[in-house]
């Protein structure tokens, strides 16, 4: 195994779920006994009501978690999902990246996240390719977010409605400052990167997933940057965890 080949896995997840909505995966992933895991809750994700919490709190999370795993000697591949990308984009950061002669984050995979260009927004990406996906997006009145039809949005995979209805039970509410802001970083420049197409993506749909990628290759960088496909909807993490494990070991391997 590479000295770069990571021993860590730290999980961004997005911003209606918590991450008790990754333990299939987490479990999946720690039969094989390889990675540490780790997957801090983002305040802003089912924060109080009015929110506190802002992007700034996100990303403050992550880097502690990350910080936290280096410290115990580990090299990290970061898995990010949704909203994720836009944190991860702002709390990896160069500090953080595995260096000659010590630990780091080696490697992201990138699972249908939203993916950015450096001085952009994500109402930028709106303006220019159109409406992002299905999703019905309540809002509370108090700076609070919610899916009004998380069943049929992020779940339309999962084949029986009643399973699906039951995981929707378990999203919460999004705090919208922490979303819209402009994007600074772009660590997917740096560090060697695998984008996961998710094909009955209803949330953020294959095209719009297609046409980020294109940017960020068209931006260019100094770090390989490959993509794969799976046949899922927004969550494949609930709905196919053996796939993602799958994609996650492909990633490893890729960039051993």
């Amino acid at each position: 195994m590479s000295s770069q080949n990571p021993t860590a896995i730290l999980i961004i997840h997005g911003a209606f779920f918590l991450p008790s909505s990754w333990q299939p995966l987490i479990n999946t992933l720690a039969q094989s006994q390889q990675y540490t895991i780790r997957c801090p809750h983002l305040p802003s994700c089912g924060d109080e009501r009015p929110p506190k919490a802002t992007r700034d709190d996100d990303i403050a999370a992550v880097r502690t978690a990350a910080k936290e795993l280096i410290d115990m000697g580990h090299n990290i591949l970061v898995l990010a999902h949704s909203y994720g990308g836009i944190v991860a984009c702002e709390a990896i950061t160069k500090d953080l990246y595995a260096h000659a002669n010590g630990n780091g984050i080696v490697s992201l995979l990138l699972l249908s996240t939203w993916l950015i260009q450096p001085g952009h927004t994500f109402e930028d990406v709106i303006t220019k390719y159109g409406l992002p996906g299905e999703v019905d997006v309540g809002n509370n009145g108090d700076g609070t977010v919610f899916a009004k039809n998380a069943p049929a949005s992020f779940y339309n995979d999962i084949g029986d409605p009643v399973v699906a209805g039951e995981l929707a039970k378990e999203n919460v509410t999004h705090n919208w400052v922490a979303g819209p802001g402009k994007i600074n970083g772009a660590p997917w420049m740096d560090l060697p990167t695998m984008y996961v197409f998710c094909r009955r993506d209803l949330a953020i749909l294959l095209p719009l997933q297609r046409c980020m990628v294109r940017d960020a290759l068209d931006a260019g960088g100094r770090a390989r940057f490959v993509t794969e496909e799976i046949d899922s909807g927004h969550c494949p993490f609930l709905s196919m965890p053996v796939e993602v494990v799958r994609v996650v070991n492909k990633a490893v391997e890729e960039f051993d």
